[in-house]
């Protein structure tokens, strides 16, 4: 029996040695026919018996190569006789692709490199021995050296380097592992690496990876140059190394990451499972957050209080070469850039901004055009055994890889939030996610937001017909488009938006109630929101329950100086009486300073009031003792949970309760503080079993809440996002409680949880309401 069909395959499949592999299984499986690229991805023609036929389509979906990821596959028949088959074609081929590339294609991420070109970079025979910039169609840099589709060498930041004969055959041999390999070069007509002072000068060094490496050992600071932008890197066995890029870098407490060679190495300082181990060595390595082990050797000051460690492993050929030395187990390897900038990532920026933080920089002259920060994920077992991914930070590996949000949706640009920002453009079925550009109140994070937008429109041929924004008036992205577009721009409210976002990604549709906890957004009624349970859909969700409001006297001061919320939980609970209470934390305050924040509070002077989960765990840790100050984003939370051992199920909980005020269930939770300060007083509990108290307490809280909201509004289901769920355990003991009582909760493991996965949201609000 014979057969004859065409296949249309759609996702990350140019660029990434899918024709080769296509041609390849053909031939494996006596097939005739063609493979080309086009504008929606790869077509297939093949001809010949059906039993070879089902081979060949079982190969294709399950053998494909490691960069390629398929969305769909499609095929349709030709008519044909089944007995002997008109014989249409005498081969397979390779043919050449369609001129026009940018219609439905999808822009490759940047990858690892792969086991064979390690073998190859450390082979001494081979005539790319040690040679930092070895590719090959199975790995390396993809998005970060685009600048146009389609993705041909011409297009890229490689276009000015000129292949060599080898490299050339290479590239022009289907079966060769180069074959179509864009990047491809060698040391002899490819890019190349050097040391440079401080003052971007160069060091002159046959051998500049092995003089890294020494000055590593020495404790230096390197500024190295990867994939998608700079890192900064020392050391990770060298405290005062440790501390010297801290005190340059004035990042007093912010956990670093950390890049070790392999996966012996990983479990040398790490607890890690076998879901971990999969992240770690897939081909977009992101850093993952590991627990340390209990004897881990490393210093305390990679991580200040802190049982995790962010680990990652080599991405690039040049991250091997500098673990290449076994007095170098591990390298702390850090974002550069100043505080609030994006990531540094051309060579004469880099000599600019980190000159003063340096001792030396590991140039090369392969030109990054998109900058891309690492991606950062944790996994998160459940009791009852399933793991849970979530995004911390999704970029370099991922972005810009589409969503399917199982709807045809209008090409819309969605520009994300303050922080955490990132950008979100929608075609057919698809949303584009752009990767980490950070804090828009920063000059140049918002000039790289420009830069990006403009640049992911062009790679993936969208113009957008509307905008989506925040809709809090101050937002400068929101603001930019008021003065400087004449399309629809919708406003999406903060929360709706964190809500919709992981709807889509799970293609929920209907009714929900959605659960989101963050620090901060602004709400309905001109409050900052925070604490919410909503009600409704892609087009509209108004609140229906919330955490009872409290003050944050300051304003924004209150953010970066806890102690000033858990004053004003105190108030809240205790009222005029709470300065007098005999609590650690406040003596640590002066006398006029407390007077002064109680007659903020009591009187309402520059005091913002919120619903804000995350203020709330802020409050909670400076009121415990844990931490009063913060140097980072959610460092009180983060050090709070750091207190927990990883099962909640048996903590018990303090009392709370909930109250209705003008259609809106309140929970309450000055019944906590008040057995919270009791236990203080008194010294029954330490910290640490205090924050297990107030974790449980939160986590049964909210599912009983949601009980009471399912009944009244008859829906059983439920999303769980917004940052505050980063929190490991309040995310997965939150889930499996839901999930026990019969309910359906869905998280977010596609996108971040936090603002950088809200610009999902802000787009499938507004095309909703573009719609209506």
């Amino acid at each position: 029996m014979y057969t004859h069909k065409q296949i249309r395959v759609n996702g990350v499949v140019q660029g990434v040695g899918f024709r080769p592999f296509v041609h390849k299984i053909a031939l494996i499986n006596d097939l005739l026919g063609w493979v080309l690229n086009d504008s929606q991805g790869v077509l297939i023609e093949v001809q010949g018996s059906v039993e070879n036929y089902a081979k060949f389509k079982r190969q294709l979906l399950e053998d494909k190569p490691p960069m390629a990821s398929i969305i769909s596959c499609v095929e349709t028949s030709f008519e044909t006789n089944h007995e002997t088959g008109a014989i249409k074609y005498t081969s397979f081929l390779i043919k050449e692709s369609l001129e026009k590339l940018n219609t439905t294609t999808i822009v490759p991420p940047d990858a690892n490199v792969c086991p064979d070109c390690i073998r190859e970079m450390f082979d001494r025979t081979n005539r790319r021995y040690l040679y930092p910039f070895i590719n090959c169609t199975n790995c390396g840099p993809r998005f970060s050296l685009i600048e146009d589709m389609p993705y041909d060498r011409k297009n890229t930041t490689m276009a000015s380097f000129t292949m060599c004969d080898s490299c050339l055959a290479e590239y022009q041999d289907v079966a060769d592992r180069r074959y179509h390999a864009q990047p491809n070069a060698c040391p002899d007509c490819g890019p190349r690496a050097w040391l440079a002072d401080t003052a971007g000068q160069e060091i002159l060094n046959p051998e500049p990876l092995a003089q890294a490496r020494r000055m590593l050992r020495d404790g230096q600071i390197l500024a190295v140059k990867s994939l998608g932008g700079f890192h900064l890197s020392v050391d990770a066995t060298q405290e005062n190394a440790i501390k010297l890029l801290r005190q340059r870098k004035r990042r007093d407490d912010k956990p670093f990451a950390i890049m070790v060679k392999d996966m012996a190495t990983v479990r040398r300082f790490c607890e890690v499972s076998a879901e971990e181990e999969r992240y770690l060595q897939s081909h977009q390595r992101p850093i993952v957050i590991l627990k340390k082990r209990s004897d881990c050797s490393l210093p305390d000051a990679i991580a200040p209080a802190n049982p995790s460690l962010g680990v990652m492993l080599p991405s690039a050929p040049l991250h091997y070469l500098l673990l290449d030395d076994t007095a170098l187990p591990a390298l702390v390897m850090t974002s550069a850039n100043r505080s609030g900038n994006p990531i540094v990532f051309r060579n004469e920026e880099a000599v600019a901004e980190l000159g003063q933080i340096a001792d030396v920089f590991l140039f090369h002259n392969r030109d990054i055009h998109t900058r891309v920060d690492d991606s950062l994920v944790r996994l998160v077992s459940t009791r009852d055994g399933e793991t849970l991914t979530t995004f911390v930070r999704r970029s370099r590996g991922y972005a810009p890889y589409p969503v399917n949000v199982a709807q045809t949706l209008r090409p819309i640009m969605a520009v994300g939030a303050e922080l955490k920002t990132t950008l979100a453009l929608s075609k057919g079925e698809q949303v584009y996610l752009s990767q980490h550009i950070g804090d828009l109140k920063n000059d140049k994070a918002f000039d790289a937001h420009e830069l990006c937008g403009k640049t992911l429109g062009h790679l993936l041929d969208i113009q957008p017909t509307a905008w989506a924004a925040d809709m809090h008036p101050q937002f400068r992205s929101t603001r930019h488009l008021e003065e400087s577009s004449d399309l629809p721009l919708y406003r999406v409210q903060h929360h709706h938006a964190h809500m919709a976002s992981c709807m889509a990604e799970n293609g929920l549709q209907g009714k929900t109630i959605g659960v989101v906890f963050d620090g901060t957004g602004y709400g309905d009624d001109g409050t900052i929101w925070g604490g919410e349970f909503l009600l409704g859909d892609y087009k509209s969700a108004h609140r229906i329950a919330s955490l009872h409001p409290f003050g944050l006297p300051g304003g924004d001061k209150a953010v970066k100086e806890p102690y000033r919320v858990a004053l004003s939980l105190l108030f809240e609970t205790f009222g005029d009486d709470a300065r007098h209470l005999p609590l650690p934390f406040l003596s640590e305050l002066q006398a006029d300073q407390i007077n002064v924040l109680m007659t903020m509070l009591s009187r309402g002077i520059n005091t913002v009031k919120t619903s804000s989960m995350g203020r709330l765990f802020d409050g909670v840790s400076a009121l415990i003792g844990v931490r009063s100050k913060i140097e980072y984003e959610a460092q009180a939370a983060i050090e709070l949970e750091g207190l927990l051992d990883r099962d909640l199920s048996s903590a018990e909980i303090f009392a709370y309760s909930f109250v209705g005020d003008q259609g809106v269930i309140r929970l309450d939770y000055r019944p906590m503080i008040a057995e919270i300060v009791g236990c203080l007083i008194n010294g029954s509990q330490d910290a640490a079993h205090l924050s297990r108290r107030f974790h449980a307490t939160i986590v049964a809280a909210t599912h009983r809440l949601c009980q009471l909201l399912s009944e009244a509004y008859n829906t059983s289901q439920f999303v769980l996002s917004g940052g505050v769920f980063m929190n490991e355990y309040l995310l997965a003991n939150t889930y499996t409680a839901l999930k026990n009582s019969g309910f359906r909760p869905f998280v977010q493991q596609q996108v971040p949880a936090n603002d950088g996965g809200i610009a999902l949201g802000q787009l499938m609000v507004a095309n909703a309401q573009m719609e209506s």
